[in-house]
């Protein structure tokens, strides 16, 4: 399987991630000069938590003040300084909040305001604007319609999908246009995405 030359990342999901899934993806995008501000509760004054980002000049890219201190505490989605993004699982919203689940091993939330910066988004607009997914469990097979008991698609090539729809756990796949497979491609399959709060599948995002 060959990829088209582009840069991309793996957003990998904590095995042993506890937390709910909510109700989608809030990606935070930041720069040198960004600060994040974290509440426990919708419309405090203080916060309980800051993320001050800076400018590194070592690597020329920002960077967290007392990183060691926040990693205590902060096991989110997706956490890549390289790409100036922080992903979180989104608990619930408000008008003007959004709360956010800042460690997927205790479950632990905090309470951020609605900016520009934020982008919030359903799991399903989310995984169908992944650059490729991937089953990252036992194999499971594709099945023809969403559902254990409906018919197997035989697939003997490397998985290199994309997502079309969604269906409770289940999400329609096929076979990225960027991926160069010699196998089988898969114009239309589905499999399971999650089950319960563990989620089967890894997937790749562009930068």
């Amino acid at each position: 399987m060959k990829f088209l030359q582009a840069l991309f990342i793996l957003f990998a999901v904590n095995a042993t991630a506890q937390s709910e899934l909510g109700i989608g993806i809030a990606t935070i995008k930041y720069t040198s000069n960004s600060v994040l501000n974290l509440y426990a509760a919708a419309y405090d004054k203080e916060p309980k938590q800051i993320i001050q980002f800076y400018q590194d000049e070592v690597t020329g890219s920002p960077d967290i003040r007392d990183i060691e201190s926040v990693e205590k505490w902060l096991k989110p989605e997706g956490f890549f300084l390289d790409y100036d993004q922080l992903v979180f699982r989104c608990k619930s919203e408000e008008r003007f909040w959004i709360e956010v689940i800042v460690n997927n091993e205790t479950g632990e939330s905090y309470w951020i305001r609605k900016t520009k910066s934020v982008d919030l988004d359903t799991w399903e607009g989310f995984l169908k604007n992944a650059f490729m997914i991937s089953r990252n469990s036992f194999p499971q097979e594709i099945k023809a319609q969403p559902n254990d008991s409906a018919r197997t698609i035989p697939f003997d090539g490397e998985d290199c999908f994309q997502v079309k729809s969604m269906k409770g756990d289940w999400i329609q796949i096929f076979t990225g246009s960027h991926c160069d497979d010699d196998g089988n491609p898969i114009k239309s399959g589905w499999i399971r995405w999650k089950q319960e709060n563990e989620i089967l599948i890894d997937y790749f995002l562009t930068s």
